[in-house]
């Protein structure tokens, strides 16, 4: 079963209410995981290893309960067939995608802890990814959240989490510049791929998102 993250859902008795809070919890823990993850750069780049450790590991339990998710989604909610066929699909493909975020978050604070980095290893562009992809991940919650009530403020968070994702591109290439031509640290590259993984999943996510936006409009 889930960790006390997710399992106050479980004891509401709306097995339709249930899923879809369930699945928004799911969603909102993306911006917790991602939080941690710029708390982790944060200690590791000031030398406190032991504090990126342990923020490393938080990130790793808080996927493994998200993974629990998808069983109970199985097990209680899908099986029972408490939705149509093509809506539970489409719920279990959200549920995915979400964990896929997930995923990105927690392979990238591992290669984070991989090594002890210095400074260099962070140039100011770097720090703008992260911050444009914090706003990124919110508008991507957001988004997610209002297409449950209203498809149109959906659509617009959806256009959003776009915008962004072509300015993260951009300070990508940017930086790949840089390091082709020896002025920023190669090491960055590794960390600077699996950062801008997790604004290409959650691109790919809004993607399937206006998909349903369309459909169901």
């Amino acid at each position: 079963m889930p960790g006390d993250y997710f399992s106050k859902i479980l004891r509401e008795k709306d097995i339709h209410k249930k899923g879809t809070e369930l699945f928004l919890e799911l969603v909102k823990s993306i911006e917790v995981a991602y939080e941690t993850y710029v708390k982790a750069i944060e200690a590791w780049r000031e030398g406190d290893y032991e504090k990126g450790y342990k923020l490393r590991d938080e990130i790793i339990n808080l996927e493994r309960d998200a993974d629990k998710v998808k069983d109970v989604f199985f097990e209680s909610i899908f099986r029972k067939k408490a939705y149509l066929p093509q809506i539970t699909e489409e719920r279990y493909n959200l549920m995915f995608n979400a964990d896929y975020i997930l995923d990105c978050i927690e392979r990238a604070v591992r290669t984070l802890c991989l090594k002890k980095l210095d400074s260099s290893y962070f140039p100011p562009e770097f720090d703008q990814i992260l911050k444009i992809t914090e706003d990124l991940i919110e508008n991507y919650v957001e988004a997610h959240e209002e297409f449950f009530d209203d498809f149109e403020k959906a659509a617009k968070k959806a256009m959003k989490v776009e915008e962004q994702r072509d300015e993260v591109r951009d300070l990508y290439y940017f930086i790949q510049e840089q390091v082709l031509n020896d002025k920023y640290e190669r090491g960055t590259e590794r960390l600077l791929n699996d950062t801008t993984r997790i604004s290409i999943r959650a691109e790919e996510a809004i993607d399937y998102l206006k998909v349903l936006i369309a459909k169901h409009s």
